[in-house]
């Protein structure tokens, strides 16, 4: 269990006293004691396995990074995304192969997944691919979504002309309240921010998340909830977008972390539209 979760639970074990509630805060203090996340996997049913992605290493590193930011255990995301195949009739998008060099330092992204969910995807897979005239795998099954739920774009998602990223609900929705304060449509700030980009005007710094070496908490900085999470997404002229891309794609190369679009989506709001005072 993280260093950042011990004190908030010992917090809520306090709470759950001042209120009466006392087996409640005895079976969170439970998960406490020496290896009490023993007493929840007790009553986990089912077997697990791993599956194992081979992604770029800097995209591997931007998702355990931003799955710690926002408190979301990989392995529950995986077969969250299992389910939305099973149960809504969700495929990834067709997405298109790294040419040689492409991809950089390759790695290899594990998440341990239900054995029986895992096998009743597998038994679908081939009429999916059918049905949708392209190969529907595993592993774009839940690094899409895995994606997705992190506001991370897969560098080669070739066909979509949206940037998009999570950020604290809160600065969401204070850019969408300044955009219509001043008249002007988020579109045309990306836009105009982006050609600025391309022509050298100024260049993305390092995103909070990604301190290198570090997974210590950001000073005066908590975890987001799902909650306190919101999409922002906006869309691009798609040549634009694919100039970002190819641009960003060397750019993260160069300098060892990812780059993304979603990280030069929020740079360009907030210097165009500001953050909400604190």
């Amino acid at each position: 269990m993280g260093e950042t979760y011990r004190p908030r639970l010992a917090s809520a074990v306090s709470k759950l006293k001042q209120y009466g509630d006392h087996d409640e805060a005895a079976a969170v203090a439970a998960l406490l004691g020496p290896r009490g996340y023993l007493l929840l996997k007790r009553t986990e049913t089912g077997e697990t396995e791993p599956l194992s992605i081979t992604v770029p290493e800097i995209l591997k590193q931007a998702i355990n990074q931003t799955a710690d930011e926002f408190d979301l255990v990989l392995d529950g995301l995986a077969e969250e995304a299992y389910r939305k195949v099973l149960e809504e009739g969700w495929v990834p998008p067709a997405v298109t192969r790294l040419g040689r060099g492409q991809a950089g330092t390759k790695s290899t992204l594990q998440v341990q997944v239900d054995s029986g969910l895992r096998a009743r995807v597998q038994g679908v897979l081939a009429d999916l691919s059918k049905a949708h005239g392209y190969r529907v795998t595993e592993g774009s099954i839940v690094l899409t979504h895995v994606c997705e739920e992190l506001g991370i774009e897969r560098p080669n998602t070739a066909a979509s002309d949206e940037l998009y990223t999570k950020v604290p609900r809160a600065l969401r929705d204070f850019w969408k309240a300044e955009a219509d304060r001043q008249g002007l449509e988020l579109r045309a700030i990306v836009e105009d921010g982006i050609h600025a980009l391309l022509d050298g005007e100024w260049s993305p710094e390092r995103h909070p998340y990604f301190t290198a070496g570090s997974r210590e908490p950001r000073e005066g900085k908590g975890t987001w909830s799902e909650a306190d999470r919101a999409n922002v997404k906006v869309q691009v002229e798609k040549q634009l977008l694919a100039d970002l891309r190819a641009h960003l794609e060397a750019l993260s190369e160069r300098l060892g972390y990812l780059v993304g679009p979603g990280m030069v989506l929020r740079a360009i709001l907030t210097d165009r539209l500001g953050e909400p005072q604190a």
